[in-house]
């Protein structure tokens, strides 16, 4: 695969200068800086001349209109911390200029295997001399303070003195542009210099922040050479102070026809976050550098490079404009990414100014993904940021209002809010779910309970916590009131349904890791350093169970919120194009009136809590909101394509993808020039692995529903799983797993288990299975009667004076009456006769009919019913075989019985599971042939009968890892990842 990204030729318009600024810079997660031109532009041409440090910021002002409690009047700034990249050059008298002389040939290019860019000019001054230049810029992967600038030039046609200018430029200030609310209204000048001091010709600026009291030191020193042999003559170089704040290096020499002249500029920055005495560090790596010969520190940054790309290795054959935008976004996403608590990734990664360096929600939901399953510790690290400021999320809870837990800012430096505007902003508390999901995928993936017992968990239990203090009863439902959800053109509502549902999975994991903690003997330190007592986990568990999700009955969708679709529709159609993005056209309020989203919302939370809802209400939901959906924010395209992938709607999801995946290389947003947009980069890697290869990260495993886009002729991957690394190949004839490291892995692909020790080799499954029928077993899968049969033995046991427990219990589950007795008095050393047993036997089945009175429609989970009226009115035949001679009594008593076309009971069978019997009357009674019939049981012994008998089986719960079982489904609504995709078509 290509890894070179250029462009040829000069264009000298200031929109391309700015774009290019973005799209070359150079970064290494700890430092950033545009790619501007070293010698400068004329006066009267834009440039956003930038160098920043992740994490490194002042505080300014922030005044509110009203000062209304709780609402922040300061916020932090990324700053522009130095200039150092100024270069002027002087051939024989004459600068150099691409806007003077001759540009004979230029080219920039990004080497995203070696890890630098390269500048490429071929010039002729005004008097005739050329001269080829060529100047790499490298923000070294390794040495994270270090800027280098590696500038060459060969005289061609001429010899003659070479002159150097290089700039270190102290007295900086920001970008700003009041016409555009992502970017400061001000011009900043936030960062002073308090000492210029020169050491050995090298150059030391240390500067303050006004409020923050950060102190920053750059330090620059040069080395120059020329090719060996060809002139002698000597250099001149002097460093000096014209002013505070400055320093400039003269540089002189003479080149010989055909010599060329190398200048490397060493710049490090080093901050007092993380250093400490910042200009005692600077000083000490700064002479350690000029020690090193060039060609070490590129090697360096090459053998980073291969193994960052062994690890996130990912190629599409097919379509090489978005196989390189491909590889692009993942490059940016290596020079984004903090590699310590300090930072995290912002908006626009270290590429420029817009959303003032702010970290949001984008780091958790679109970015972490990525680095999970390529670089699990940086995705550790990002997630040690959160847990760094989670003390300011307390104090940010308390100013809010709660009496308890943590509320994380919406957009932040070091913890603190720095959104104005609340409704947008400090509203949006699905932010505490979002950090909660990314600690539980990071867990899920790795498997590091260690990290989880030491920061994981007390993220997650405190961010349960101000869910328990936000939300009340109401009806004896759970309600979030008052919150933004991810659409910012819809505000200050009740029951977002991506917040309820985020909110739902941070309380269950909540409790979860409470368990998990407490089996490993690692839940003391935590539990006693925030006080968590055994009824918070009690209170967590109630109000996830009654989490309140809306949803609509008429149109069979989740409302984006209680209010949603009682607004006026807003007619997309119609807008003028030149009013995109709303944002910058119309009035908020205006907007919050109407239906309109600016992004991915109730679907993203169809993409992340897939298991929430049925496949029908997902699919009906993605409909509808495509119509509503503007698509404004860069974070959408990339989750409608996931959730059209997974819907079957291939065509669509390519084209959100493509959209997706050009975003910065294409300039379609309009806003490169502010800086990347990496939310959107790892949301491309997330449409290719959770959308195309049908990936989801489960409690239970590893999924994968494969799919190959038309356009491509191949694709491949690589993930990192509990310690493995696993590369999944996609081609139009088979699809092949490898374990290229680590331990054998359990994984599942089109819902069937596989263990994965070398290689697996699969066919495309381009449809599922069809099957004309389906029969399922009943207890336990379409009602639990487990409490019933539970308390029937129990009275059983009880009276032989034999222990019952759970753990009896479930050896008895999908057994018959006689040996299930059988097994209990074996447990208990009797032995009785056949005349006792069977009374024995009977007195249990009375006591289990008389239980079951008890049930009613309501002792049905509506999951289950819904997914049997969508089978039937499918046209798909449905039937119970069941062991129990109660099974129609069940069925009357729960109103199931219309349901089915065919029930095989206890009652017409003369030899119980595992023999196959059962199944095989109710396909006689549907006369249907086997061939054609799925079984859907929760028993071993139902899978094994299945098996038996001819049938293919879908097994839940306890049976789900039986290696006889064709599906392994996780939930009963996951028969829609089987059956309903055969039947979408016919329901359109």
């Amino acid at each position: 695969m290509d890894m070179l990204y250029e462009i040829p030729n000069f264009a000298d318009g200031s929109a391309d200068l700015l774009l290019h600024e973005t799209l070359f810079h150079n970064a290494n997660g700890y430092i950033g800086i545009r790619s501007c031109f070293e010698e400068g532009y004329p006066e009267g041409r834009r440039s956003i001349r930038g160098s920043y440090i992740n994490g490194f910021y002042d505080f300014t002002e922030m005044p509110q209109a009203e000062k209304l409690p709780g609402l922040p009047e300061e916020k932090q700034t990324m700053l522009n911390v130095a200039d150092t990249q100024g270069i002027r050059l002087f051939l024989d008298g004459e600068e150099f200029s691409m806007w003077s002389g001759t540009v004979l040939a230029s080219r920039r290019t990004l080497n995203m295997a070696e890890g630098f860019t390269e500048r490429y000019v071929h010039w002729r001054s005004v008097s005739g001399k050329e001269a080829e230049i060529r100047i790499r810029r490298l923000a070294s992967f390794v040495r994270a303070s270090l800027f280098l600038i590696d500038y060459s030039v060969t005289a061609l046609n001429f010899e003659g003195p070479i002159r150097f200018l290089s700039g270190h430029r102290g007295n900086v200030e920001n970008y700003s542009d009041p016409g555009d609310p992502r970017l400061a209204a001000e011009a900043l000048r936030r960062l002073i210099p308090v000492r210029t001091e020169l050491a050995q010709n090298a150059s030391y600026i240390t500067a303050q922040t006004l409020r923050s009291k950060l102190l920053v030191c750059t330090a620059v020193a040069h080395v120059i050479s020329r090719e060996p042999g060809v002139s002698a003559a000597g250099v001149d170089m002097r460093t000096t102070i014209p002013a505070d704040g400055e320093a400039s290096c003269l540089i002189e020499t003479h080149a010989g026809m055909n010599e060329t002249i190398r200048l490397c500029k060493h710049t490090v920055f080093k901050d007092s976050l993380r250093h400490g005495n910042c200009e005692a560090a600077a000083q000490e790596e700064l002479t350690a550098l000029l020690q090193l010969d060039p060609e070490m520190l590129y090697r360096e940054q090459r053998e980073y490079l291969d193994g960052w790309w062994e690890r996130a290795f990912l190629e599409i054959e097919g379509n090489d404009d978005l196989a390189r935008s491909v590889k692009y976004n993942l490059y940016q996403l290596a020079q984004s990414a903090g590699r310590d608590e300090y930072g995290s990734v912002a908006a626009k990664g270290l590429s420029g100014e817009g959303y003032e360096g702010h970290f949001f929600w984008d780091t958790e939901m679109y970015i972490e993904p990525f680095f999970i399953f390529t670089n699990p510790a940086i995705a550790r690290n990002l997630i040690a940021y959160r847990y760094a400021t989670l003390d300011e999320a307390r104090k940010n809870a308390r100013l809010m209002g709660h009496g308890s837990g943590a509320l994380f800012p919406w957009r932040t430096i070091m913890g603190r809010e720095c959104s104005g505007f609340f409704p947008a902003g400090a509203a949006q508390y699905h932010i505490n779910g979002d950090i909660a999901w990314s600690v539980v995928s990071y867990y899920l993936a790795t498997g590091d309970l260690d990290f989880i017992s030491h920061k994981g968990a007390e993220l997650v239990f405190e961010c349960a916590r101000l869910w328990i203090d936000t939300g009340n009863y109401y009806q004896g439902r759970f309600h979030i009131n008052d919150v933004t959800g991810p659409d910012e053109y819809t505000c200050i509502v009740n029951n977002n349904y991506y917040t309820n549902v985020s909110a739902r999975y941070n309380l269950w994991w909540a409790v979860k890791f409470y368990r998990l903690l407490e089996q490993a003997g690692a839940l003391e330190r935590v539990s006693r350093k925030i006080g968590l007592e055994p009824d918070e986990i009690k209170a967590f568990a109630e109000a996830a169970e009654k989490m309140y999700l809306p949803y609509d009955e008429t149109l069979g969708i989740n409302p984006q919120d209680d209010s949603f679709l009682s607004k006026k529709r807003w007619d997309i159609e119609r807008t003028p194009a030149d009013h995109f993005p709303l944002l910058l056209h119309y009035h908020p309020l205006y907007l919050y009136r109407h239906q309109i989203c600016k992004q991915a919302d109730t679907v993203m939370a169809h993409f992340v809590f897939e298991d929430a809802q049925l496949r029908e209400t997902i699919r009906r939901s993605f409909l509808y909101y495509e119509g509503v959906t503007a698509h404004d924010s860069s974070l959408s395209t990339c989750i409608f394509s996931i959730v059209a992938s997974r819907l079957g709607y291939h065509e669509k999801a390519y084209r959100y993808f493509g959209d997706s995946a050009k975003l910065d290389l294409f300039d379609t947003h309009g806003n490169t020039k502010d800086g990347i947009h990496t939310a959107n980069m790892g949301g491309t890697y997330m449409a290719i692995l959770y959308g195309f290869a049908g990936l989801r990260l489960k409690e239970t495993g590893l999924y994968f529903f494969p799919h190959l886009p038309e356009t491509w002729s191949a694709y491949r991957f690589r993930i990192r799983y509990r310690g493995s690394s696993i590369q999944a190949e996609i081609n139009p004839g088979e699809i092949r797993f490898t374990l290229l490291s680590g331990d054998e892995q359990i994984i599942h692909v089109y819902g069937r288990e596989y263990v994965l020790a070398a290689s697996l080799v699969l066919s495309p499954q381009r449809e599922t299975p069809k099957y004309r029928a389906v029969i399922f077993d009943l207890d336990g899968v379409l009602v639990s009667t487990d409490r019933q049969h539970y308390r029937a033995w129990e009275a059983i046991a009880a009276e032989l004076g034999i222990p019952f427990d759970e753990k009896l219990n479930d050896r008895l589950r999908g057994v018959s009456r006689m040996a299930s007795l059988e097994i209990i008095l074996k447990s208990g050393g009797l032995v009785l006769d056949v005349e006792k047993k069977a009374a024995l036997a009977e007195k249990k089945n009375r006591m289990y009919r008389q239980f079951l009175h008890e049930l009613d429609h309501a002792s049905v989970d509506a999951v289950v019913t819904e997914t049997l009226k969508r089978l039937k009115g499918a046209g798909i035949k449905l039937a119970v075989g069941s062991s129990s001679k109660n099974a129609r009594f069940i069925l009357e008593k729960t109103g199931l019985a219309s349901c089915f076309d065919a029930v095989a009971g206890g009652e017409d069978i003369t030899r119980p599971k595992p023999d196959p019997e059962v199944f095989l009357k109710a396909a006689a009674m549907l006369g249907i042939g086997a061939a054609d019939i799925l079984v859907v049981e929760d028993a071993p012994a139902g899978i094994a009968a299945a098996s038996d008998g001819g049938f293919d089986s879908a097994a839940l719960g306890a049976a789900r890892h039986s290696p006889r079982a064709v599906y392994g489904l996780e939930s009963f609504s996951a028969l829609g990842d089987i059956l309903i995709p055969n039947f979408l078509n016919s329901l359109f």
